[in-house]
């Protein structure tokens, strides 16, 4: 289901080093995993009105935007 630990590790401290390109395969290969435990874990009145992939999209916005804060 979700990524391996060690492959995650990898690009955190690829990202921590500046490369962009891990920032971004750092959230792509969170995004599926994460949108299957947020549909999952989603309330049905809630399902109704919002989509999974919406909720998705705001928390991968909001990782990217604290990630440096995390990697300091």
């Amino acid at each position: 289901m979700w990524p391996e630990q060690a492959q995650t590790d990898e690009l955190l401290e690829e990202a921590r080093r500046g490369e962009a390109a891990a920032v971004e395969r750092l959230l792509t290969v969170h995004r599926e995993p994460l949108r299957r435990m947020i549909g999952l874990r989603l309330d049905p009145a809630l399902a109704a009105r919002v989509d999974a992939s919406d909720i998705v999209q705001d928390v991968l916005i909001e990782a990217h935007r604290r990630l440096q804060d995390y990697l300091n």
